[in-house]
Parts: C-alpha cells; structure tokens; sequence
C-alpha cells in the first residue's frame, strides 16, 4: 500500500496545489489511469473543506492493488452530505459529481471533525460510463438556461468526454 499525505491552510489557492499533489502521486505510483478523475474529485472535497468547514485540511492518498483511494480531512463536526439545490443555484453538486464518478466513497467521523473520501480504480474510470453517470446529476440545459441573457451570440458548449469536459462554441438557435 501506498499513502501520502499533506496539509493545507483554508485558502482557495490552495485547492489547485491539492489537485496538482493527487496528480503527481498517482503518476509517481505508475496510475496515471485515475489521475483525470481523481483531480475532479479532490478538487470538489478541497474546495468543501475551504468553503464549508473553513478549517485547514489534510488530504491524504492511497493505492492498494487496483483502488486509489482519496480522502479529505478537516476539523469541522458539521457532516458532509448531498444536497437537492435549484438548477440555478451556483452551489451544492460537488458530492452528486463525486457520488457519480467515483466507485464508492462516504463519510468517516473523526475525532477531530471527519473525512470525505472517494475511490478510483487505478486505471481509470468507474465502472459505469462517466458521461451518462454525470448526464443523470445535472441537468447541464435547464442549468445553462437559468443564465440565458437573450443575446444572439455565440455560446460555449460544455460536453463530458468521459475523461474531461470539452469546451466548444456554437452558434446560438433564434
């Protein structure tokens, strides 16, 4: 088994320095299958942890045989769970994106507050397609309409790929 593990400060920057840590262990372990996925995901816990709990976090990284797991621990007592937000609402659908492209994850009390943590298989994916798992969480149409301005010009089109979301533009319909 595998493990690493780093601490850090409440700060949004500091969520991009979580993602490239997830990225560069995995591909240190030779697993560069989980590393797309596992990024979204940390990225979704971390940004939690700074948002909601406000407190310093801890993630820490795990491979075992074929499971990568990542977990995200912070000092909050406040239980981590998913919410049902309006489709325009700009937050509450980071753990509906981890409970869709993740093979498993949960919640674990701590002593000291809890840890969010996920599971990856090492080469990648879930187990079920990506695209149509996050497709059934969020209705990406009725969420983009929810900002229509009414103008004519061109709009950007976010398409999941199954291993990144793909920006393109296109013309908006009269």
């Amino acid at each position: 088994m595998s493990h690493l593990s780093q601490t850090f400060d409440p700060e949004a920057a500091s969520v991009s320095v979580a993602r490239r840590l997830v990225r560069q262990a995995l591909r240190d372990l030779g697993v560069d299958g989980a590393v797309d996925t596992a990024q979204t995901l940390v990225s979704e816990l971390a940004t939690n942890a700074v948002i909601h709990a406000r407190t310093g976090y801890t993630v820490q990284v795990d491979c075992e045989g074929e499971t990568v797991r990542v977990s995200v621990l912070d000092r909050s007592p406040a239980k981590a769970r998913v919410r049902n937000y309006g489709t325009d609402a700009t937050t509450g659908r980071g753990l509906r994106l981890v409970d869709a492209l993740a093979s498993g994850w949960g919640v674990a009390t701590q002593a000291d507050g809890k840890a969010v943590w996920f599971e990856v298989p090492a080469g990648g994916g879930n187990g079920a397609s990506d695209a149509d798992a996050w497709t059934e969480v969020a209705d990406v149409e009725a969420l983009l309409a929810q900002f229509d301005d009414g103008s004519d010009a061109d709009v950007r089109t976010l398409v999941w790929d199954g291993s990144a979301v793909i920006v393109g533009l296109a013309q908006r319909a009269a």
